[in-house]
């Protein structure tokens, strides 16, 4: 998926001089948002990432392409029972591939609805850290599949304005919870399937037409909702499992388009 990411800003970035066809575009942006990660009555992270938002998009009679999401961030680590750590390390990347309908209308509404494929992953090294409890740390890695549907809409205002909001419901396929234990005395790595859970979230960008390229700023939110995921046995014969949990987010993206 990095890998991915890295192509799809390089063409982006190539782009700049020659602004494409109207029905084919690409854009980079910066994104700041605040994250929340809970687990009710057990712990919770919290705190800010930065990162690059990238999308390469074919746009006519249909909408089809790839979009995503690297960033990076800090967390605080707050605990009822194993204490406090701040300035976690942590980092997300969120790859979708969207395919849509154009639904025609000559006015200045454009509605798309839409449905995709997308992979999020998201990493939480703690490892080596100890908490104001005397608990340490690991490094923990979250891997969801799920589909994004939804519906998203312009809204042409006068001169090159238009608002653009969309919402969208996240169908949870599966996901994957790793713990990395296995650097502790007693412990190995361990793996829990997730198999129900939601998502969903909601935006609202203002973007401006222009000669070489576009320009969009945008205001979103963001939610998970995971079940407790399936039990693990290690070799020891000891049980785990990794809780309900709840993700939110929300913050800014400032995009440009070629």
């Amino acid at each position: 998926f990095i890998l991915c990411s890295l192509l799809v800003l390089s063409i982006a970035t190539t782009a700049i001089a020659d602004k494409k066809e109207d029905y084919v575009y690409y854009s980079i942006g910066f994104q700041t948002y605040y994250h929340e990660y809970n687990e009710p009555g057990i712990m919770k992270n919290e705190g800010y990432f930065y990162g690059l938002s990238y999308s390469a998009m074919y746009e006519k009679d249909m909408l089809a392409g790839v979009e995503g999401l690297l960033s990076f961030g800090s967390v605080d680590y707050k605990s009822t029972s194993t204490g406090e750590t701040d300035n976690i390390s942590d980092w997300c990347s969120d790859i979708r591939g969207i395919l849509g309908y154009v639904i025609p209308n000559e006015g200045k509404i454009k509605i798309i609805p839409f449905v995709g494929l997308a992979y999020r992953f998201l990493q939480d090294d703690s490892e080596n850290k100890l908490t104001s409890t005397n608990n340490i740390g690991y490094l923990r890695q979250a891997n969801y599949i799920y589909s994004p549907i939804g519906i998203r809409m312009t809204i042409g205002l006068n001169n090159g304005w238009s608002l653009q909001p969309a919402v969208e419901y996240d169908y949870f396929w599966f996901g994957k919870q790793e713990s990395f234990l296995g650097y502790l005395a007693g412990y190995e790595d361990i793996e829990n399937d997730q198999k129900d859970g939601y998502g969903y979230r909601a935006s609202l960008a203002l973007k401006k037409i222009m000669p070489t390229y576009d320009f969009s700023c945008e205001l979103f939110y963001r939610y998970w909702d995971i079940e407790s995921s399936e039990v693990t046995t290690d070799s020891w014969g000891r049980s785990w499992i990794e809780p309900k949990n709840d993700t939110t987010e929300f913050g800014i993206n400032i995009s440009m388009f070629f």
